[in-house]
């Protein structure tokens, strides 16, 4: 059986990645473009994928929804979708991708109770697929097998077995440690800078902690760009936590320390666009006054 025609919201850049990696494949994909900027179209027109002007054409003609946009917007998007699919006798897919909590997951899924539409769980872990390199796409639900048919193409599948809420677990915890990390490392440098020991730390990470130190190098100037979609990511993973009874104020906070990024002077640079040429530490030294508390 061949799955035919892929719809995705929204041509990001994973998004406009796994669109593209499908394209080129041989499927067809498509997206809405209403309200999105610039880059989304640009990458969307680049990637070759197919747009239409409302949400309601675009499930007419797919087979399978892909949602994957940052968390805060998931459920207002599975709405739409779910509020057409009750008045529509047309079955679909539909991958629920973003980094939101296992127990929003099963609430988004409950929208499609009483419909044609075919639920799957789903968490990506990894950097948008290149030619190089695909991101893991860990799904779980009783309907996976409606996706496999793509395994390989854009990203690596790992089934997680008939449980929604496995794979956006999975999510949860990977990213609970890779940024939550990132900003705890970058929490520990505005606190070093007001203490005005910036460079002594650094100093010394780099001496003692090699790895973290080369990781605060390397992913500390690019935070900023991804903060904005980040903070409502820390606030997913403190409710899985508090859900399941594990401390949730890191999170809490790092959500706090991605805010920070976010409105900060950089806070208005895009993947596209950020300044490759600005060190850890200059990000540090200029994301605020030292007396702003976060």
């Amino acid at each position: 059986m061949s799955l035919g025609t892929i719809g995705i919201i929204s041509a990001g850049e994973m998004g406009a990645a796994i669109g593209k990696s499908l394209i080129s494949s041989g499927y067809l994909v498509s997206t809405v473009l209403e309200g999105r900027g610039i880059e989304t179209r640009k990458r969307a027109q680049v990637s070759n994928i197919q747009t239409f002007e409302t949400i309601e054409e675009l499930i007419e003609n797919l087979d399978i929804f892909m949602s994957i946009l940052p968390p805060a917007n998931a459920v207002s998007l599975a709405q739409k979708v779910a509020q057409f699919a009750k008045t529509s006798n047309h079955s679909f897919t539909y991958l629920e991708a973003n980094a939101v909590s296992p127990e929003k997951t099963k609430q988004i899924a409950k929208l499609f109770k009483g419909t044609q539409v075919k639920f799957i769980d789903g968490g990506i872990i990894g950097l948008p697929p290149n030619a190089k390199t695909k991101p893991k796409l860990y799904i779980s639900g009783p309907a996976c097998q409606f996706l496999i048919e793509t395994n390989g193409i854009a990203y690596d599948i790992k089934e997680l077995g008939p449980s929604i809420g496995k794979a956006s677990g999975m999510k949860m915890v990977y990213a609970s440690v890779t940024k939550g990390l990132n900003a705890l490392l970058t929490a520990s440098f505005i606190a070093a800078n007001r203490l005005e020991l910036i460079d002594e730390l650094a100093k010394e990470l780099n001496e003692s902690q090699k790895q973290l130190f080369n990781r605060f190098l390397k992913n500390t100037p690019r935070l900023p760009s991804d903060a904005a979609r980040w903070a409502p990511e820390m606030i997913e993973i403190a409710e899985t936590f508090n859900k399941v009874d594990v401390e949730d104020h890191f999170h809490n906070a790092a959500s706090r320390i991605m805010d920070l990024l976010a409105k900060s002077p950089f806070g208005k640079e895009t993947r596209s666009n950020r300044d490759m040429n600005r060190t850890a530490i200059e990000t540090i030294k200029g994301l605020e006054k030292p007396s702003h508390k976060f």
